[in-house]
This record gives structure tokens, sequence and C-alpha cells, in this order.
């Protein structure tokens, strides 16, 4: 978008905050951008119906607060985004300030540059530490982002330099390659549960993490609206692969994007389950322009 639209996209949105008639949350990574290319052009005119109407767009990905700082700005978003598999959300200060003089309950809410950010995942240090623990225990064979030049990250992700140094910086999770067994993955997995930690299967790696996936904060943020309206907006839901899968359970209207290097993720969800025709972004428009039509008559 150019910078005017950016203007009148971000200005729709906020407006919306208070109020929005749902929620779209989606993932990234073959997802709303292409698995190859990470073009999100296809659907451009998907995304600027939902900017017109006000509709909140939640970038939900296993991708780091620096990569979706930078993706908000190429997309003309402006509204709460979560990072790491549900490990962390952030929050526009401008728009809910209010958090900060009433601390909910339940989660801290602490402020970063202009955003709030609400933790519900581990701090990656401490999952560092751990993982290098059991790979000298077990001898598993695994490697992950920590041990990767910026170089390696840019061979196995496809990312230019710039993109690749965004993904390494992660807060709250590790992608690794597991080049072990499978006996041994089940393994590595229970022994992560005894720390509190989980291991979700991506598209392109396993990202270790604490126990939160990518339903919890955007539940959290469900909840979050409905306590400044009354009314509680449906939850439209749009993934390609297993780490999506909480997330679609959730959703009111579930979108699973065909992915050009998987099946479908399996669903264990009551309500229609919408498997879109195209790839990615393309399929990202057919299902949105698909939901609108029905829901906004």
């Amino acid at each position: 978008f150019t910078s005017d639209r950016n203007h009148w996209l971000k200005s729709s949105v906020m407006r919306s905050v208070q109020a929005p008639r749902m929620i779209v949350s989606t993932d990234l990574d073959g997802t709303l951008l292409d698995h190859f290319s990470y073009s999100w052009q296809a659907a451009r005119p998907a995304m600027e119906k939902l900017a017109s109407l006000g509709i909140p767009v939640i970038l939900n990905s296993s991708k780091t607060y620096a990569e979706i700082r930078a993706l908000q700005e190429q997309l003309g978003l402006s509204g709460p985004f979560i990072v790491e598999n549900g490990s962390a959300l952030f929050l526009p200060v401008d728009d809910f300030a209010w958090l900060l003089t009433t601390q909910p309950a339940d989660q801290a809410v602490i402020q970063v540059d202009g955003y709030l950010q609400v933790v519900f995942g581990a701090q990656r240090a401490t999952i560092i530490d751990y993982i290098g623990e059991l790979r000298r225990q077990h001898g598993w064979d695994f490697e992950g982002f920590n041990d990767w030049t910026i170089a390696q990250i840019m061979t196995y992700t496809g990312l230019d330099e710039e993109s690749a140094s965004q993904a390494a910086d992660k807060m709250f999770s590790e992608p690794i390659q597991w080049n072990d067994s499978e006996p041994n993955l089940s393994s590595f997995t229970k022994q992560l549960k005894t720390r509190k930690l989980s291991l979700l299967k991506g598209g392109r790696f396993y990202h270790v993490q604490g126990q939160t996936d990518k339903s919890r904060p955007l539940l959290w943020l469900q909840a979050l609206y409905t306590s400044k309206t009354d009314a509680t907006p449906p939850l439209v839901c749009l993934g390609d692969s297993e780490n999506d899968i909480q997330m679609l359970n959730v959703a009111d209207h579930p979108v699973c994007i065909r992915s050009p290097v998987s099946d479908f993720p399996v669903l264990q969800s009551d309500k229609p389950v919408i498997k879109t025709t195209a790839y990615g972004p393309a399929g990202w428009n057919e299902a949105i322009n698909a939901i609108l039509s029905t829901e906004l008559q």
C-alpha cells in the first residue's frame, strides 16, 4: 500500500477497536503469505474490504515481534498481534491504555515501545538452556535457530538477510529441525512437559515454547473486546498447518488454507470448516470474501 492507503487503513481499524463486528485471526507463512515467495498480494482485495468495514486482522504466527511489526507496516495494520505461536499478545497502547490502570487478574500487562505486552509463554533463554541440556544428556540429533548463523537461517527459510535477522530475534520460543528418530522425538516431547514446555509442529520447523498455543491469547483478546462492548465478536481463523489447529478449533468460522506442501490440518471443530480451493493468499482472499458475503448480509 502507499502511505496514503496506510493512513486510511489504520484509521479504519483504530475506529473499530471498541466494537468489531468480527475478529479475523490469521497465520502467515502458507496462509496470508505465499509459502514460497512470501507475497500477500493475492489477498489484497479481501484485506482492503476488511479495512473498509473496520474489521481487525490479527496476525497470529510463529514469527517474532520484529517480523510482525515489519509486516504490520507493509499491510497497513496497526491493531493487536500475536507472536511466536501464542507466546505473547501485543496491543497498541493508544487503544488499550486503560489496561495499565486496570491490570487483569489473570495476566500481567507491561508497556513495550508503543505496545502493551501480555505474555502467555516461556522465556527463550530458559528454553535454550533446557533443550541444550537434553541434547548433551541424550545425544539427540537436532539443531535450531540458536545454533545457526544468519546465513544458515536464510538458507533454511528462504528469507533475505534483514528478514532472517528479524526471524532470529526470538523472545519466547526456539524453532528446531529434528534429525533424530520418531521414538526419540516422543521422548523429547515428554521431557519438555516436565518443565512446562511444549513442542508444536509448524510449516517448516518444530517450535519449542511454553504451554500455550495460538488460541490462548486470541480467546483472551476476544474476552477483552467483549468486556468493553457486551457483545462477543465471532472469530474467523485461517491457517494451513498443525500449529494452527488449536486456533482453528476455537473459531466460529474455521478456514483451512490449501497448502502446496502438506494436507489440510485435521480439526476437532463442531463448526462448518471452509477448505479453500486456491493456495495461500489466493485461498485467503477466496475464504474471506465468502464469509463476508454471508455474514454481512
